[in-house]
C-alpha cells in the first residue's frame, strides 16, 4: 500500500521520478507483440516502489494542470524510448477528452499546441506507429471541437482507438462520433460476463458492431484462461493483460508469447468446433422432428390449420413452448398455442391472431431464404428472455405455399 505521505508527494515529485511503463498488445492472427500501451508510473522515493498514476487522472480533484505536465513527460519519454530503440512497433498512448479541450479553448486551433503532434515530428516517429486511445468517464467539452482535433490526428496518419468501451461517455455516443479504428473492451464488462448472461450478449452487440464499423477489436485486462476464451469467442483481433504480461519499463521480444497464444488459440478452436457442432446436431434433430410432425398439417385454411395445430401439441418436446402460423404477408392467421413449462397445459390465445411479423429479422430471413434456396425450415441465434431469464430460438417452418410455422424452443433446457 502506498503510505499516506508517498500518497500526497506523488503528483509533486521532480520529472526523473515519472516513467513510462509498456503492457504489450499482442495480434491475434500473428501472434505476436504488436504496440504497447503506454501506462504512467512514479517512483515513490521512500519505498523505492513503482505506483500507477490511473486514480489521479480520474481523479476530479487533482490539479488537472499539474496531470497535464505529468502525462506531457510521460508521453514524451516513451517516445524517446521507442525512437531510440528503433523497434518497429506501436505505440498506444491515452488521451483524455478535457486534456483535448483545454488546448483548443479559443475559436482557431493551433496545431502546434498537440504535443503528441510536436513529439511526432520531433522524433521522426512514423504516424501510423501511434495510436491514440479516447478515454474518459465524462466529457465536458464541445464535441465538435474533439471531433475535429480527431480529424487533424487522423489526416496526419495517427490511429484512433475508443478506451474503456461501455463506461460513461465512451458508450454508443463516442463510438458514433469517433468512427474509432479500434474499441478496446473494458475489464469490468468482460468479467461480469463470465458470470451474467446479460454482460456476454452485451459483448456480442459490441463483437458484432465492431465488425460492422471495421474497427478492430481489443479486449484488455485478459487475466485467465476462460477470459481469454470468451475474448476470442467474442472476435477479439488484438489481447492484452496480466495473462501475458503485466507492465514493464522496456519492449519485449515480440514473438515471447506466440507459443502460448499459439497453444490456447489451437485448444480454442477445438472447443468452439466440437460446441459448434453439438448446435448442429441439436438443429437437425429438430429440424427432422417438427418436419415430420407438421407435415400433415392442413394447410387450405386458417381454421382447419389452428385445428390441426392443437391436435400435434400432445406431441411436441418438452422444450417447444409456443407455436402459431403466419401467412406469408407475416400476419398471425392461428391462435397462440403456449405453456409456462413442459406438464402443464397448454394455452390458446386467440387475442394475438392478427398480429404482425413480417417486419422481425426472423421471419424476413426466412422468406429470403425460401425464396432463395428452397430451404424450407430455418433457426434463429439464441435469444434472451428477460423476464424468464432464459436462452430461445425460434424455428420456422414452410406450410404449403402460403403459410410459415413459428415454434419458440426453451434452448437452455436442450
Amino acid at each position: 500500500m502506498l503510505v499516506e505521505q508517498e500518497y500526497h508527494q506523488i503528483l509533486s515529485l521532480g520529472e526523473g521520478y515519472y516513467s513510462p511503463h509498456y503492457q504489450p498488445i499482442l495480434d491475434v492472427g500473428n501472434r505476436n507483440i504488436i504496440g504497447y500501451e503506454v501506462l504512467g508510473r512514479a517512483l515513490a522515493p521512500e519505498s523505492q516502489e513503482y505506483h500507477s498514476l490511473g486514480y489521479h487522472f480520474h481523479n476530479p480533484d487533482t490539479d488537472t494542470v499539474r496531470l497535464v505536465h505529468i502525462d506531457r513527460i510521460i508521453r514524451e519519454k516513451a517516445i524517446k524510448h521507442l525512437k531510440e530503440t528503433g523497434l518497429k512497433t506501436k505505440m498506444f498512448l491515452n488521451m483524455m477528452p478535457n486534456f483535448l479541450s483545454m488546448v483548443y479553448s479559443g475559436e482557431v486551433l493551433d496545431i502546434k499546441r498537440l504535443h503528441v503532434l510536436h513529439l511526432v515530428e520531433k522524433y521522426e516517429i512514423n504516424p501510423a506507429d501511434i495510436v491514440l486511445e479516447i478515454t474518459e468517464d465524462k466529457f465536458e467539452g464541445n464535441i465538435e471541437k474533439l471531433l475535429y482535433i480527431v480529424s487533424v490526428f487522423r489526416e496526419r496518419g495517427i490511429k484512433i482507438a475508443v478506451d474503456d468501451l461501455g463506461v460513461g461517455f465512451s458508450n454508443l455516443e463516442r463510438i458514433g462520433y469517433i468512427h474509432p479504428d479500434i474499441m478496446k473492451v473494458d475489464i469490468k464488462i468482460m468479467r461480469e460476463s463470465l458470470n451474467r448472461r446479460s454482460f456476454k450478449n452485451v459483448l456480442a452487440a459490441i463483437s458484432e458492431m465492431s465488425q460492422r464499423l471495421g474497427s478492430q477489436l481489443l479486449f484488455e485486462g485478459v487475466e485467465t484462461e476462460e477470459e481469454l476464451y470468451l475474448a476470442l469467442s467474442m472476435g477479439a483481433n488484438l489481447l492484452q493483460g496480466f495473462y501475458f504480461s503485466k507492465p514493464s519499463l522496456d519492449f519485449q521480444d515480440k514473438k515471447r508469447f506466440s507459443k502460448t497464444l499459439k497453444d490456447s488459440l489451437e485448444k480454442f478452436s477445438g472447443l468452439r468446433f466440437l460446441e459448434i457442432l453439438e448446435n448442429l446436431k441439436k438443429e437437425k434433430f429438430f429440424s427432422d422432428l417438427f418436419t415430420d410432425t407438421f407435415k400433415q398439417i392442413s394447410a387450405d385454411s386458417p381454421e382447419n390449420m389452428a385445428r390441426s395445430l392443437e391436435e400435434k401439441l400432445g406431441e411436441l418436446p418438452k422444450e417447444a413452448t409456443s407455436v402459431l402460423v403466419c401467412d406469408l404477408q407475416g400476419y398471425q392467421v392461428t391462435p397462440t398455442f403456449q405453456r409456462d413449462a413442459y406438464g402443464l397445459p397448454w394455452a390458446k390465445l386467440l387475442t394475438e391472431i392478427g398480429n404482425n411479423y413480417a417486419w422481425k429479422p426472423f421471419f424476413i430471413r426466412h422468406k429470403a431464404e425460401s425464396f432463395h434456396s428452397n430451404r424450407l425450415w430455418g433457426f434463429t441465434e439464441p435469444i434472451h428472455d428477460i423476464d424468464a431469464k432464459r436462452q430461445y430460438v425460434l424455428f420456422t417452418l414452410n406450410l404449403g405455399s402460403d403459410y410459415v410455422l413459428v415454434l419458440r424452443l426453451d434452448w437452455d433446457s436442450i
